[in-house]
């Protein structure tokens, strides 16, 4: 059964589409089998990796927005694979907007739910699924924590880019006290980080101060190669491979595994 990874921060521009994309494609390259479900209604995932045209003319019947909608006879339909061994892709839609409402723990319960069934059934094909969320805490972000075994929270050093956290804090802890009391932190990402800015090395300590161990030490630097990659429609670990940027997602995959691993060892313990 895979391991579920909700990216998910209030504030937009934060990296999160990008970290999704990137790390997914960094596992898929090191011989996992990872699903990406693109569950922002804005579709930036899926247009990062089949391009907007692509998603334009994709039919809302075979993406993320026929789960929200309850028509979907099969999640396996809105699946598709792309270009790169061991990565897929779950299509999202500006459809799904239509669904995206506040108060989520309000909506119908079979809604709250849909990606706790979906991804139940598609995990067992998988080792990673990483769940793309949109800006902001709304039934599409209720579901996907609902889903998740873990959050991983992109965040920039910069005031602006780390405005979003308590919120996301917040909710996380009311999908804990409710619907998916499993739900654990999986850690912090600092994204888009130029180590050299004095402002950045300050909000580092901030972030250290506040989070302490929830603060992965793997950083990923705001690079043109990771731009090129996007635009080439390319996850970085392909298109530049020996790269700054794919070694700081390598980095990052082999942080998240090793948290994962002492995860699985205490349950083990426990149990």
């Amino acid at each position: 059964m895979a391991v579920i990874i909700a990216m998910l921060n209030q504030k937009g521009g934060v990296g999160k589409t990008t970290v999704s994309a990137n790390l997914g494609g960094t596992w898929a390259k090191l011989g996992r089998r990872v699903l990406l479900v693109d569950n922002d209604p804005q579709g930036s995932l899926t247009q990062g990796l089949i391009g907007p045209e692509a998603t334009a003319g994709l039919d809302p019947a075979a993406t993320i927005a026929a789960l929200y909608a309850g028509t979907a006879q099969d999640p396996r339909q809105a699946v598709r694979t792309t270009d790169f061994a061991g990565l897929d892709l779950l299509a999202g839609s500006e459809r799904a907007a239509s669904y995206n409402n506040g108060d989520p723990h309000r909506e119908p319960w079979e809604r709250q739910t849909c990606l706790v069934d979906a991804l139940g059934e598609l995990a067992p094909s998988y080792d990673v699924v990483i769940v793309d969320c949109p800006p902001n805490l709304n039934l599409c972000s209720w579901a996907a924590l609902a889903a998740a075994d873990g959050v991983l929270i992109p965040a920039q050093p910069e005031d602006y880019g780390s405005q979003g956290l308590p919120a996301v804090r917040r909710s996380i802890e009311a999908v804990r006290r409710g619907i998916n009391p499993r739900l654990r932190v999986l850690g912090l990402v600092v994204s888009m980080i130029q180590p050299r800015r004095a402002v950045h090395q300050l909000y580092l300590e901030t972030l250290r101060a506040q989070y302490g161990a929830e603060l992965l030490g793997s950083m990923i630097p705001e690079a043109a190669d990771l731009v090129e990659a996007t635009m080439l429609r390319r996850p970085v670990a392909w298109h530049k491979p020996r790269g700054a940027s794919a070694k700081a997602l390598a980095a990052l995959a082999a942080e998240i595994d090793t948290r994962l691993a002492g995860w699985a060892q205490a349950e083990g313990e426990a149990a």
